[in-house]
């Protein structure tokens, strides 16, 4: 009987090979490139033509190769990389295996010409499936030239499963801006057949990303930049004002290789969960740089798949480095009159009333001059400071104004606009009944403010109009409000005067059980009750009583959008999304002068005022300048 086991001919073992790193004309246009880098090219010229299945070609002016190296390069398994077996764990170049251009070779028509700096001529060789057919010196500039033509012409099969030229392009292109965006030192051109689609000069990372994006990040890029004993990163993150609908534009580096990982992909977007809606995405460019020996990059033919010896602290440190990157780019405007040192801010304890409002119709006006009129009626005195004003000032300052009676000059028709509160223990605030504390009463004595449509609060800084939409502003106030008292463990309790039976189903109730210690560490006294109901004793001190049902029902669909099995900081942040979205002020709702003064001191003193915990703006700043141009 015959031996069954034998050696593949060396043509179809390097098909083989090829099927593993030549994927389609994108993955030729990869390694070409990389080698060019590697080379140390300072500019690389890109020829592509029907969709990268006629030809491939791609210049630069690296160091180019002597006769015999341009010979070996397409030999398996031969690289100038790798000499001994502690290389593969030290590797900070980009190509190391000594496969690819055997793998092209072996399916596709490839041409090199090629010199160094030192050689008076080149060499120009010629391979088809895997065999050189010609060999000859030439006259060239210093580089090499690589041209790949008709890809899988003599493996039809491959061929026929190709996509359309679009897609291909497609996959091209990313290639192309992988590579550019690594490498913004070099200069880069890419034509297309006959038009050019790229022309990149030698730049800084910041002005290659703006030129990949088509100046529409312009602005709206974030600089990161962290270094520790384990890892240094660097790079951008897209402001939340420029999101896509797309999972692109997400680029990591890790020391000058792209990959991808979907960990800290993640660590990135749940540090835009407070910016962004769940079907958005931003905008990142991650460079991360650590010792070789922490990061395996021989796990995959594409080498776009790595493997970290410690992925956690990657993920915690790119997570928080990004969140207080967008948090500082979100700082509040100064606002003339913000509290300096009487305002307790969002972290205070307040206590819980229905507001009352006044109703001057469409806009409601705040600080008005004192001894003035409107008309025939008085306007409002200055809102006095918290430390100005004794208690017993406020029932003289704030009693009653009885408006004067019309006049013979007045039209007695017309009703007298009614005052805007009785007196400071009628005062609706925010966030609870109650006399106002000490130190709420707003300290802004210049500070203009107005309700518009019983949904916009509008304020001035300096010039510029401000435009808080209340709904947001008050969601975001309460959501850091919540999770600074989780972190500082000083979460009140409200007990409930009757507990309160909240129905679920079977698997509903199991999932909120899963998250009863996250929710007893909020300020919730939750027990099961039967397989399908929940009872509340209690609730954390700020949620109206008349809510617990919609809170608890939108607590569910974050915990399910989350899962339940998610980090304790994850599930807190997505229960106070939830609390901060059900216990907010409507848009719809009028507030009283001293609740919307109280609300713009809150929203300016929160870490991230610009952006409500689902990702929409709080306010709209309108400089006086568009002003005076809008009405020229």
């Amino acid at each position: 009987m015959q031996n069954q086991i034998r050696l593949l001919p060396d043509a179809i073992a390097n098909q083989i090979a090829a099927g593993e790193v030549v994927q389609r004309p994108a993955s030729v246009i990869k390694e070409l490139l990389e080698n060019a880098i590697d080379a140390g090219a300072t500019k690389i010229d890109i020829l592509i033509k029907d969709a990268g299945k006629a030809l491939i070609q791609v210049t630069d002016n690296g160091s180019g190769m002597s006769p015999q190296d341009a010979r070996m390069a397409f030999e398996r398994h031969a690289t100038s990389k790798i000499q001994k077996q502690e290389d593969l764990f030290n590797i900070l170049t980009l190509g190391f295996r000594g496969e690819a251009l055997a793998s092209i070779a072996a399916v596709a028509q490839v041409k090199v010409k090629t010199r160094r700096a030192d050689d008076e001529l080149g060499t120009e060789i010629e391979i088809e499936a895997s065999q050189i057919k010609k060999e000859s010196p030439i006259v060239m500039p210093q580089g090499t030239t690589f041209q790949v033509r008709n890809l899988f012409y003599n493996v039809p099969a491959r061929r026929n499963f190709l996509t359309s030229d679009s897609n291909e392009i497609r996959h091209l292109q990313s290639e192309i801006v992988r590579v550019a965006i690594a490498h913004p030192e070099v200069a880069f051109t890419y034509q297309l057949d006959t038009v050019q689609i790229y022309d990149f000069p030698a730049a800084d990372l910041k002005h290659r990303l703006l030129a990949t994006q088509k100046n529409s990040l312009a602005g709206k890029l974030h600089e990161v930049s962290e270094s520790t004993g384990y890892v240094k990163i660097s790079g951008y993150v897209g402001d939340p004002s420029a999101p896509t609908t797309k999972r692109k534009d997400r680029y990591f580096f890790v020391n000058g290789r792209y990959i991808r990982s979907n960990s800290l992909n993640h660590a990135i977007r749940t540090a835009y969960e407070d910016f962004l809606e769940h079907d958005q995405y931003p905008f990142y460019c991650i460079f991360l740089e650590l010792d070789p020996v922490h990061v395996d990059i021989n796990i995959h033919p594409t080498k776009t798949e790595v493997k970290f010896d410690d992925e956690r602290t990657l993920f915690v440190l790119l997570h928080t480095i990004v969140k207080r990157v967008l948090g500082e780019a979100h700082n509040a405007p100064e606002l003339p009159g913000l509290a300096d040192g009487v305002q307790p801010g969002i972290f205070g304890t307040q206590p819980t009333i229905t507001p009352q409002a006044p109703d001057f119709g469409k806009v409601d006006f705040g600080r008005e001059d004192a001894g003035q009129t409107i008309g025939n009626v008085p306007r409002i005195p200055k809102t006095p400071s918290a430390k100005s004003v004794d208690p017993a000032a406020w029932d003289q300052l704030y009693k009653p104004i009885t408006p004067p009676q019309p006049s013979s000059s007045v039209n007695p028709s017309i009703p007298p606009v009614p005052p805007p509160f009785d007196s400071p223990e009628k005062i609706g605030n925010l966030f609870g009944e109650g006399d106002i504390p000490s130190g709420v009463v707003p300290t802004s004595q210049d500070r203009f403010v107005a309700q518009y449509s019983q949904r916009y609060i509008l304020t001035s800084r300096g010039g510029d109009l401000i435009i808080i939409d209340q709904h947001l502003a008050h969601r975001r106030i309460l959501y850091e409000r919540f999770l600074a008292r989780q972190s500082e463990q000083a979460q009140g309790t409200q007990r409930l005067l009757f507990s309160q039976e909240l129905p679920f189903s079977a698997s509903e109730s199991a999932l909120m059980k899963e998250v009863q210690t996250v929710l007893s560490e909020m300020g919730f006294e939750v027990t099961p009750f039967g397989m399908d109901s929940l009872v509340v004793h209690g609730i954390p001190a700020g949620i109206p009583m008349e809510r617990v049902q919609e809170v608890f029902e939108q607590i569910l669909d974050e915990v399910k959008l989350i899962g339940s099995s998610a980090a304790r900081t994850r599930l807190m942040e997505g229960i106070a999304r939830a609390i901060a979205r059900k216990s907010s002020v409507t848009s719809s709702q009028k507030l009283s002068i001293l609740e919307m003064n109280q609300m713009i001191d809150d929203l300016f003193a929160c870490q991230v005022p610009g952006f409500a915990p689902n990702g929409k703006p709080t306010f709209k700043q309108v400089s006086g300048i568009e002003l005076e141009e809008y009405f020229r």
